[in-house]
């Protein structure tokens, strides 16, 4: 029987630093990023990661509750969960068939920050009427345009 000999590499000491270089850089490289996207992802959204900068207010609305009044008229009752005061200027209301009615002149009400209101949503009956037990998507939209999107049990 022969015995093959097994061939091993033999590095040099130069291959060896620059092994070792390379193994230390990728090391370092990764725990950087690492820490880097971990410190993103659990530190307080704040403007100006990297220094101070003002932050614009935030918008942000939650329905609380609808009540059906009559076939063309529904009363939601919201609260004003982001940090300025939003003024409500328009809305649109689309049943389940997709057929809309709108109010672009509609002089809603003024929700201070941790506010609650009520605002009426009156529709002309024309396009559809509200059905007890139905489904409707209301859009509440800002003086600033932010459009506010939900749905409602009438």
């Amino acid at each position: 029987m022969e015995e093959k000999a097994e061939h091993k590499r033999h590095w040099t000491t130069g291959e060896e630093v620059a092994a070792l270089v390379l193994v230390l850089f990728i090391g370092i490289f990764l725990t950087f990023f690492g820490v880097v996207i971990y410190a993103s992802s659990t530190a307080p959204r704040t403007c100006g990661s990297f220094g101070a900068t003002p932050c614009p207010g935030r918008e942000d609305l939650n329905i609380i509750g609808s009540t059906l009044n009559s076939q063309t008229n529904i009363t939601i009752q919201i609260i004003n969960t982001g940090s300025v005061q939003i003024s409500l200027t328009s809305y649109s209301v689309q049943n389940a068939n997709g057929r809309v009615y709108s109010n672009n002149n509609w002089s809603g009400p003024a929700i201070a920050p941790n506010g609650i209101r009520t605002a009426n949503l009156l529709i002309d009956g024309n396009a559809f009427t509200f059905q007890s037990g139905s489904y409707y998507a209301i859009s509440l939209i800002t003086s600033r345009s932010k459009v506010f999107a939900f749905t409602v049990k009438a």
